[in-house]
């Protein structure tokens, strides 16, 4: 009996020690169940904010596909509301007024545009399957709510609240939007120096449509009629002036910062000036161009663009390391296979990539048959491009005092050399009958005509007149304004 008694001991510790096994094991089992319920909640939250985070970001894509193309934005509320409101006497087209005040002013409570889903014809908008502005993002929520309001940081443009609907769960994120403020072009030729002729009482060496020429100082035309007739009833076509019977357009004027010159032999007695051509406008009213900060361009060429140094022989060199081997001709730079290969923001710097001044800028000979982009070049540009150029589809500018853009036509011009914007710190040179749809900035002058007619002609984008550069995002999300508000 006593063995019996010390087994029944062993099997009572036994039996204990395999009720504390099970003990532990079950708060093992609590604990992980416990921490995987935890883990899921963790990783179904992260989801629910990431798919907030792609829904916030959808939303202010949106309104900056709007600020970019205010024909886009919808009907209603938001109609006007993201063109640019202030016409400013130095900088043109704005979003801030002369104060720097953003033309957002509503606040959180009262905002500039609202769309609420929780109104039928607001849901359509945001979540319609079909036609819905967020329909690719159904699978991950619904967008239940978009704010467009005014910055609550000085100098931004405006605040944009997307309320998402994520699982059961809602979230609000919010940004806020910052513009680029670079000038608009608002003439489709200006030169700082002149236009001049290579040869005694040569004709234009520029022949502009669709826009404004300024220029400073005295310009010599010709013979009158070589001076384009501006008329309403002017043909809207891509026929160049060489091509006209009668030169016509719809909307050029000539400002010129001196006298207009006109060869004694004109056919037509001149009485009075074009109304179209303005003289000695400087000193007095001041002729205003259009000017690209130095320093400005190129930080915005880090940062969205594409960085060029320059050396003695016109090499360009990628990111400004000039080593052996690394130059690039101008043609490889510039040139572009087709239309819509656009380059964007390119910006060749000076010889030695300081600020430029009469020193230290390069030649860059641009004899590519097409390019596309935003060419900033510090530096003497020749530009005679070989080649027969391309074709390329374009929009009239609207008629004059309209905005609409049912009043542009479109137009195919052919032979196009180059589209975008030629910007020059120096002169630029031309050889041949270089044509461009865009505009041509040049800091110094713009020079050429020769016996054979040779001009530099251009069809101005009036897109240029709002900022609208393509190649150069004119808003963005400022950093530090991202934040999840509940």
């Amino acid at each position: 009996m006593k063995g019996n008694g010390n087994e029944y001991r062993e099997r009572g510790a036994a039996l204990i020690g395999s009720v504390m096994a099970v003990l532990l094991l079950s708060m093992l089992g609590t604990v992980s169940l416990n921490l995987a319920t935890q883990e899921i909640e963790s990783v179904g939250a992260a989801r629910d904010m990431a798919v907030a985070q792609h829904l916030a970001e959808a939303g202010a894509d949106l309104v900056v596909q709007w600020v970019h193309d205010p024909n886009s934005a919808p009907s209603g509320p938001a109609n006007g509301l993201f063109a640019k409101r202030y016409d400013l006497p130095d900088a043109g087209p704005s979003f801030f007024d002369a104060n720097g005040a953003s033309q957002f002013s509503g606040t959180a409570d009262r905002p500039d545009l609202l769309h609420d889903a929780s109104r039928p014809a607001d849901d359509r908008l945001l979540n319609d399957p079909a036609n819905g502005w967020f329909r690719s993002l159904r699978s991950l929520g619904r967008v239940l709510k978009l704010k467009v309001y005014g910055p609550t940081r000085p100098g931004l443009l405006c605040t944009v609240d997307v309320t998402a609907g994520v699982a059961g769960a809602t979230r609000t994120l919010s940004v806020q939007l910052g513009a680029r403020r670079i000038p608009p072009l608002r003439a489709g030729v200006q030169a700082g120096n002149g236009v001049v002729s290579r040869v005694p009482d040569g004709l234009m060496p520029v022949w502009l449509h669709w826009g404004d020429l300024k220029v400073k100082g005295d310009m010599n035309f010709g013979k009158i009629e070589e001076l384009p007739v501006k008329t309403a009833h002017a043909p809207v076509t891509g026929q160049s002036y060489a091509e006209m019977a009668r030169r016509e357009d719809r909307w050029l004027d000539v400002w010129l910062g001196g006298l207009a010159l006109f060869s004694q032999w004109a056919s037509v007695p001149m009485v009075t000036l074009p109304p179209n051509l303005y003289t000695r406008q400087d000193p007095s009213p001041g002729l205003s161009l259009d000017h690209w900060d130095y320093e400005t361009m190129k930080q915005y060429a880090f940062l969205y663009g594409a960085y060029y140094g320059i050396d003695r022989n016109g090499l360009l060199y990628l990111n400004g390391i000039m080593e052996t081997g690394l130059g690039l001709t101008a043609d490889e730079v510039f040139g572009s296979q087709s239309v819509g290969d656009h380059h964007g923001l390119v910006f060749v710097d000076t010889l030695d990539q300081r600020s430029p001044h009469g020193d230290n800028l390069g030649t860059l000979t641009l004899e590519t048959e097409y390019a596309e982009g935003l060419f900033v070049v510090n530096a003497q540009v020749s530009l005679k491009p070989k080649g027969a150029g391309k074709s390329v589809p374009t929009l009239s500018p609207p008629n004059e005092g309209s905005y609409s853009l049912a009043t542009r036509v479109p137009v195919q011009l052919t032979g196009i050399h180059l589209q975008g914007v030629l910007y020059a710190a120096g002169d630029v040179v031309v050889e041949g009958r270089p044509r461009i749809y865009g505009a041509v900035m040049a800091e110094g002058r713009v020079v050429g005509g020769s016996t054979n007619g040779e001009a530099l002609e251009v069809w101005y984008n009036d897109d240029l007149r709002s900022g609208l550069l393509r190649g150069m995002p004119l808003v963005y999300v400022a950093p530090g304004t991202w934040r999840e508000l509940y």
